[in-house]
């Protein structure tokens, strides 16, 4: 059952946050870029490696979650914000292994990218996927201005909700810009990784995206071993991990997490997957790893 209170919440929290400062939730900025630090990626260009901070914000989503039914309590947002800042403390070292092995990938590829560092901004998914439209709009038009304003061109996306969330925004407001996945610019590197895994796809890499293949063939290139049960991994078949009904619906989500664990266990005790906010439904309920965590360039 949906929580109207809670959805309503949602909407005007969130909204205001991103309206404010490009953030869903009142965070200190230096949790989305800190993984760039030391690395020598110049601040901005034509070409930008994109985080939209899911990979950082994919845990403090979840503390969202589990925190949310108590906080329509807090007529005011203002009072919402200490309480925020207390329980939504990320802890980013393996997030920050993971954007920082991308960006090695990316280097050895020859790719030419910048960064935004502090001034990155949230893509916007949360208000997309929660159907809250005319507040994306809103968004998507603060996003593509500012993106506009930064002479950018070209948009490297690392996580699959991020890049739907893109194309859906150049979709609508017939954005001129170019969005890539970073997958889509590995078929020339050499990354080498070990291991036996079974892959989760991500819903919208396997079905939106056309990705399901092109991703496999990374993996497998690599010298990862990938095991398959049609009825598990098939794009037909396969099961979403139920990490976007978390902010409506915590307990639904958790069964399927649960039920989604099991029918991979079945496969392989070692899950491999491609999106934070997979790896952080499912790793509760089995051993998981994201790509780029188990493969370093050669």
């Amino acid at each position: 059952m949906i929580n109207i209170e809670q959805l309503n919440f949602i909407r005007k929290t969130v909204t205001k946050y991103l309206m404010e400062d490009y953030l869903p939730f009142p965070v200190n900025k230096e949790t989305c870029y800190e993984w760039a630090n030391g690395l020598n990626i110049k601040k901005g260009g034509s070409t930008i490696l994109y985080t939209g901070c899911s990979y950082q914000l994919a845990e403090l989503g979840k503390k969202f979650d589990e925190i949310l039914p108590l906080l329509p309590k807090f007529k005011s947002i203002e009072k919402f914000s200490p309480l925020a800042k207390i329980f939504l403390k990320p802890k980013n070292e393996r997030v920050n292994k993971i954007l920082r092995n991308v960006a090695s990938i990316l280097r050895k590829a020859e790719v030419d990218f910048g960064y935004l560092y502090e001034e990155e901004p949230y893509s916007g998914t949360i208000l997309l996927e929660l159907g809250m439209l005319d507040e994306f709009r809103e968004y998507a038009k603060k996003l593509v201005n500012f993106f506009n304003s930064h002479e950018v061109k070209k948009i490297i996306t690392v996580d699959p909700h991020t890049h739907y969330t893109l194309f859906r925004i150049k979709e609508m407001l017939d954005w001129n810009v170019d969005i890539v996945n970073y997958f889509q610019l590995l078929k020339n590197v050499k990354i080498k990784g070990e291991g036996t895994y079974v892959f989760h796809d991500s819903c919208l890499y396997s079905r939106f995206l056309g990705m399901r293949d092109l991703i496999r063939e990374v993996i497998v290139s690599s010298g990862i071993i990938l095991k398959e049960n049609e009825l598990v991994t098939g794009k037909e078949t396969s099961m979403c991990c139920g990490s976007p009904l978390a902010p409506i619906n915590k307990e639904i989500s958790e069964k399927i997490a649960k039920t989604r664990a099991e029918a991979l266990k079945s496969v392989s005790s070692k899950v491999l997957l491609a999106c934070p906010f997979c790896y952080a439904n499912l790793s509760p309920y089995v051993e998981s790893y994201d790509f780029a965590e188990v493969v370093k360039v050669e």
